[in-house]
C-alpha cells in the first residue's frame, strides 16, 4: 500500500509567514502607539493642571490686591459644611455668633460673584470669576493664613508692609517632597486634588477636604494636606505616587497621594499691595494739587509731615519727609493740611503713610505755587521732577522705626543722603533695598 504524503505549497507558506509577521507588527504598533497615547494624555493633562493652579495664584493675588474695601484681605474658602454643597461661594462666618474655627480656612476656592461682610459690601461684584478646574476635572482646594481673613464682625484688618515680619499669628508653611521647608512665610496654598486614591470617597460632591487631599508619611512624619488645625499649619509638595517604588526608602506604604500645590507668600503678595498702595498716594497728590487753586499758577502740593511722626502732622516749610493726613497737630498755613479727603479710607486704615517718604521741589510748594522753575528733583535719568514719593517697605536689618533718621526708611546712599537726586524708577529689589519709586509728577 503506498503512502499518501500531503506537501505544502512553498509559495503558500511564504505568504501565510508574511500574514504572521505583518499581525505581530500591526498588534506591536497598537500597543506602543496605545502607551504613547496614554503618555501624551498624561502628560497634557500635568500640563493643564500647572497652567490652572498659575492662572489660580494670579487671580486670587489680582483680587485681594485690587480689592476696593480691604486690599491685602483674602476670601473665605468655599465650605460644603456650611450651605450644603461647594456652590462657588465665600462661606464667611460672623465672628459674633460662630467662633473662628481653622477648618473654616480650608475648601475649595470660591469664584462666585456675591456681596457679603465678610467678601465686601456696596460693590457691583465681589468674586475671582473663574471656576478653576485642573487637568482630572476637579475644582481647585484652597487654604488661607488666619492672618488675611476678615469674619464678619470684626473691624477691618491692618495689612502693611510691617505685618510681614510681625504678624498676628504665624504663618503657614509649604513642605518639600523630602519634608523640608520651602517656605515658612505663606499667605495662600491652591491645591488640584487630581483623582481619587486609597479609600477616598467623593460620592455626591459633599465630601470634605480629606476626600480630596492627600496625606503622605515621609521619613516617619505624616503630612496631610486635609489638615488644617493650627495658625501655621504644614501643607507638602510630596511626590506623586506614580513615581514612587514599593518598597521605598523615604516614603511610608502605602503611599498614596497625588496633590499638586502653588503657594502665596506674603511677600509676593505684600510687594504687589506696595506697588497700589503708592499709586493711590500719587493719584491723592495729584488730585490734591489740581484741587489746591483754580488757576494753574497758584497750584502747590502740601508741605511734608517730620520723619518718624506718627500723626503725620504737615509743618511749614518741609519738602522732604512723612506723607501727611489731615491731624489736629499740622503747623502748615496752607489749607487742606492732609490728604485724607484724596485717600482711600483702606490707606489710613492700614497705616500705609508710615511707609510712604515723600519729596516736593521748591517751587511747587505753597510758598512758591505753581511749578513755574521746572521742577528740582532727578530720579535716575529723569531731571526737572516736581514730586516724588518712595514706597520704603518693610524695615530692614538694621533699620528702627518710627525714626527721625533717614537711613532707617530707604536704603541706598542715593536715597539717604538728604538731597534732591534719587534712584530710578524700577531700581531692582533685593533683601538689602526695598525701595520703590514713582514719580508723582510730571
Amino acid at each position: 500500500m503506498e503512502e499518501s504524503v500531503m506537501k505544502g505549497n512553498p509559495n503558500q507558506q511564504g505568504v501565510a509567514m508574511l500574514i504572521l509577521v505583518f499581525m505581530i507588527a500591526l498588534a506591536l504598533t497598537g500597543y506602543l502607539v496605545s502607551g504613547l497615547n496614554s503618555d501624551s494624555y498624561k502628560r497634557n493633562r500635568e500640563r493643564q493642571t500647572a497652567r490652572v493652579l498659575e492662572q489660580a495664584k494670579e487671580a486670587l493675588i489680582g483680587w485681594s490686591v485690587a480689592h476696593p474695601q480691604f486690599p491685602g484681605t483674602m476670601p473665605f474658602p468655599d465650605r460644603s459644611g456650611d450651605d450644603f454643597n461647594y456652590d462657588g461661594n465665600s462661606d464667611c462666618i460672623n465672628i459674633t455668633a460662630t467662633p473662628l474655627n481653622y477648618s473654616h480656612l480650608i475648601g475649595r476656592l470660591p469664584f462666585a460673584t456675591q456681596t457679603v461682610p465678610c467678601v465686601g459690601t456696596g460693590a457691583t461684584q465681589y468674586g475671582l470669576s473663574d471656576n478653576f478646574i485642573d487637568g482630572e476635572g476637579e475644582a481647585l482646594w484652597y487654604a488661607v493664613s488666619r492672618n488675611l481673613i476678615r469674619p464678619a464682625g470684626l473691624p477691618a484688618l491692618v495689612i502693611n508692609p510691617a505685618s510681614m515680619n510681625n504678624p498676628t499669628f504665624p504663618w503657614l508653611i509649604v513642605r518639600d517632597k523630602n519634608g523640608q521647608v520651602i517656605s515658612n512665610r505663606v499667605a495662600a496654598v491652591i491645591m488640584s486634588p487630581g483623582r481619587v486614591v486609597g479609600a477616598q470617597n467623593r460620592a455626591g460632591g459633599i465630601a470634605g477636604p480629606a476626600a480630596y487631599l492627600d496625606t503622605a508619611v515621609v521619613s516617619g512624619v505624616a503630612y496631610s494636606n486635609a489638615n488644617y488645625a493650627m495658625p501655621n499649619e504644614d501643607f507638602i509638595m510630596a511626590e506623586d505616587m506614580q513615581l514612587v517604588s514599593n518598597p521605598h526608602p523615604v516614603y511610608g506604604q502605602p503611599y498614596q497621594f497625588n496633590d499638586k500645590l502653588i503657594f502665596i507668600t506674603i511677600d509676593e503678595l505684600m510687594l504687589a499691595l506696595e506697588r497700589r498702595a503708592i499709586r493711590e498716594a500719587r493719584n491723592a497728590l495729584q488730585n490734591y494739587y489740581l484741587a489746591s487753586a483754580p488757576a494753574a499758577t497758584d497750584r502747590f502740593y502740601p508741605y511734608a509731615a517730620l520723619l518718624g511722626d506718627v500723626d503725620h502732622a504737615c509743618v511749614e516749610t518741609t519738602l522732604a519727609g512723612g506723607l501727611p493726613i489731615d491731624s489736629p497737630f499740622a503747623a502748615c498755613s496752607h489749607p487742606n493740611v492732609g490728604l485724607n479727603a484724596f485717600l482711600p479710607a483702606w490707606f489710613i486704615e492700614s497705616r500705609w503713610q508710615d511707609f510712604m517718604y515723600y519729596v516736593i521741589s521748591p517751587d511747587c510748594s505753597f510758598a512758591t505755587p505753581g511749578c513755574l522753575a521746572g521742577g528740582s528733583i532727578t530720579v535716575g535719568a529723569q531731571a526737572n521732577v516736581n514730586a516724588l514719593l518712595i514706597s520704603t517697605g518693610a524695615a530692614l536689618v538694621g533699620q528702627n522705626r518710627p525714626s527721625n533718621n533717614l537711613v532707617d526708611y530707604v536704603d541706598s546712599v542715593e536715597n539717604s543722603d538728604g538731597d534732591t537726586v534719587f534712584d530710578a524708577v524700577g531700581t531692582a529689589l533685593s533683601n538689602i533695598y526695598n525701595d520703590q519709586m514713582l514719580v508723582v509728577a510730571p
